[in-house]
């Protein structure tokens, strides 16, 4: 998960700091009705929420009979627990109960979470792919639905769904992840001529630039090799686990993003996308990877439509008709 916050100008920066300090102090998390969806895979359903203006899912859910909001973040391999919502101190480990679909308890690192939201509606902790590779999670607009159980290919591709296999990256299976990789989904994507696989981070809340797009070095050095131009656009400030870095942000003119399947099928294409520079430091990801490798921001998620997570069978599947209104709808006259 990062923060950003554009290097542009003065202006720009107060406006972008006073709307920070906004969120940091009176954030709220935003429940909107999505009634008329209906569960692919079966399971719980939870009603949805994002972050002022972000893209990233919260659900509510209790730990050690302690409501809270969790954000679930595909992009993190360790759950984890506000600190201070449980007068533990930081770097801690603690076994907790908690409410999710075929779940008793589970060991929790305790982290601070407590900066975006307000005391009462505070960010209680982050479920990842430790809990997550273990449940099917279906995400349709603002509907989401978690359960135990696998689920039936016949039953997602009679709805326009399109699978994406994850072998070697994403399964309840842990033998079956590819060494040196972590238990994250992944899609594949081309750009040009060139294709990389994409991990997908759903704690990435990319508010700063929409679709935003991180790539390794190794990436970057492919797609200036094989003639992309790629537009230095600004400059963005995030937090990793070494402080604070600097990244250069690019735009790509005259050249659609395509996400693909692993048999590179075209899922769903924007051409409404930025890329952002990863460099090499000590936190480990794609940025310490040899090969070409990316990692998708959360408004991903809209853009892909319905997607399902079904680690089980080593699936992400995803719906890509969003993409293919937002390419239709750019086609009328007055379309901004």
């Amino acid at each position: 998960m990062a923060i950003l916050t554009e290097h542009l100008a003065l202006a720009r920066n107060i406006c972008l700091w006073l709307a920070t300090i906004t969120i940091l102090t009176f954030g709220v998390i935003i429940e909107i009705g999505d009634h008329d969806r209906r569960a692919l895979c079966g399971g719980h359903r939870y009603a949805m929420g994002v972050v002022l203006n972000g893209a990233s899912p919260y659900i509510e859910l209790s730990a050690d009979g302690v409501p809270g909001h969790f954000l679930l973040d595909y992009g993190s391999t360790r759950s984890s627990l506000s600190a201070s919502a449980f007068a533990a101190s930081e770097g801690s480990v603690r076994k907790a109960t908690i409410s999710l679909p075929s779940f008793e308890r589970g060991d929790f690192d305790l982290r601070r979470h407590d900066l975006l939201l307000q005391p009462e509606r505070r960010q209680l902790g982050v479920i990842g792919t430790d809990f997550l590779s273990l449940l099917s999670v279906q995400i349709t607009g603002s509907a989401m639905f978690l359960g135990a159980e696998p689920c039936q290919p016949k039953a997602l591709s009679a709805h326009g769904l399109v699978p994406i296999a994850q072998n070697g990256f994403f399964s309840s299976d842990l033998s079956k992840i590819d060494a040196g990789l972590p238990n994250v989904p992944v899609v594949f994507l081309r750009l040009g001529e060139v294709h990389a696989w994409a991990q997908i981070d759903t704690g990435y809340d990319d508010t700063v630039y929409a679709h935003s797009v991180d790539i390794n070095e190794a990436l970057y050095a492919r797609l200036v090799e094989s003639g992309i131009k790629l537009e230095r656009v600004g400059d963005v400030s995030v937090w990793t686990c070494e402080g604070r870095e600097s990244r250069h942000v690019y735009a790509v003119k005259d050249r659609a993003l395509v996400i693909e399947n692993e048999q590179a099928r075209n899922v769903v294409q924007t051409q409404n996308f930025h890329l952002l520079l990863k460099p090499a430091n000590g936190c480990g990801g794609i940025a310490e990877m040899a090969a070409p490798a990316a990692q998708l921001g959360a408004s991903f998620l809209r853009l892909f439509g319905t997607v399902v997570f079904d680690p089980r069978s080593a699936q992400v599947w995803l719906e890509g008709r969003a993409g293919k209104r937002q390419a239709a709808a750019s086609n009328f006259p007055g379309h901004k």
